[in-house]
C-alpha cells in the first residue's frame, strides 16, 4: 500500500492518466459504473435546481434514477426563468466537474470533498425524494465521508480526482448523445425539447449551442490543466 502511494506522489502525470483511463473503464461497467455515473446526474440536476433558485423559481423535487437518468421538477417565473433552468443542466455539470478536477490537481482535495459532500447532503435533505436517489445519496455520502475522515491525503486526492474525471467524461458522453437526439429526434431530446417548448426555437439549435458550451469548458480544461503528457516518457 505504501509503495502504491509513493508511486502516485512521485508520478503525478502518470497517476492522472491512469485514473482517467480507469474512469473510462469504470463508466462502462454494469453496476459500479452506474453508481459512479450517478454523480454526474447529481451535478446535472443540481444545475437545474440552482438555475431555478437564482431566477426566483422553486424546486419541487429531484429524482436520481438507477439507469443514471434524472428529473428535476421545478416552477419557473416566466420564460426567462424557464430558459435558464432548462439550459443549466449540462453546462453546470461540465463546469462543476472541471472546477473539482482543477482544484484537486492543485492540492485542494479536502475542500473539494467538503463541497461535494455538502451538495450531496443538501440534495438529500431538500430535494431528492425517490427511493433509489435517497439510497444513492446516503451511500455516496458515507463513502466520501469515510475516505475524507479516515483516508490519507493521497487516497482522498485519488478518489476525488477519480470521481471528477468520471463526471467530466460522462458529461462529454451525455452531451454527445443529447446533441445527436436534438438534431435527429427533437421530441425525445430532454432538456433541448423543453427549451424548444419554452422559446419556440428548434431543439437542434439548442443542442448545438449546449454542445458548444460544454465543448468549450472541456477544451479549456484539457488545454490548460491536464498534466503535460510529454512527461509520461520520463
Amino acid at each position: 500500500m505504501e509503495e502504491s502511494l509513493t508511486w502516485i506522489t512521485a508520478n503525478p502525470e502518470k497517476s492522472f492518466y491512469t485514473l482517467m483511463a480507469l474512469s473510462f473503464l469504470v463508466n462502462r461497467l454494469p453496476y459500479i459504473g452506474v453508481f459512479f455515473r450517478t454523480f454526474n446526474t447529481l451535478l446535472h440536476e443540481s444545475g437545474h435546481a440552482i438555475g431555478a433558485i437564482v431566477t426566483s423559481g422553486e424546486v419541487l423535487r429531484i429524482d436520481l434514477n438507477k439507469d443514471t437518468s434524472g428529473i428535476a421538477q421545478t416552477k419557473s417565473k416566466g420564460r426567462v426563468s424557464a430558459f435558464i433552468t432548462s439550459f443549466s443542466g449540462y453546462p453546470f455539470a461540465a463546469k462543476a466537474s472541471s472546477i473539482f478536477l482543477i482544484l484537486t490537481l492543485n492540492g485542494y482535495q479536502k475542500e473539494v470533498a467538503f463541497v461535494i459532500l455538502s451538495l450531496t447532503l443538501l440534495n438529500l435533505i431538500l430535494f431528492v425524494r425517490n427511493v433509489y436517489g435517497i439510497f444513492w445519496l446516503i451511500v455516496f455520502a458515507l463513502l466520501l465521508g469515510t475516505i475524507a475522515v479516515n483516508g490519507s491525503s493521497t487516497i482522498l486526492w485519488v478518489f476525488v480526482l477519480f470521481i471528477s474525471l468520471i463526471a467530466l467524461t460522462e458529461t462529454f458522453m451525455s452531451t454527445l448523445l443529447i446533441t445527436f437526439l436534438g438534431l435527429t429526434n427533437p421530441r425525445k431530446a430532454g432538456d433541448m425539447t423543453n427549451l424548444q417548448k419554452s422559446t419556440g426555437i428548434p431543439a437542434g439549435v439548442w443542442a448545438l449551442l449546449n454542445g458548444a458550451t460544454v465543448a468549450f469548458v472541456l477544451y479549456y480544461t484539457v488545454v490548460n490543466y491536464f498534466p503535460d503528457i510529454l512527461h509520461l516518457t520520463g
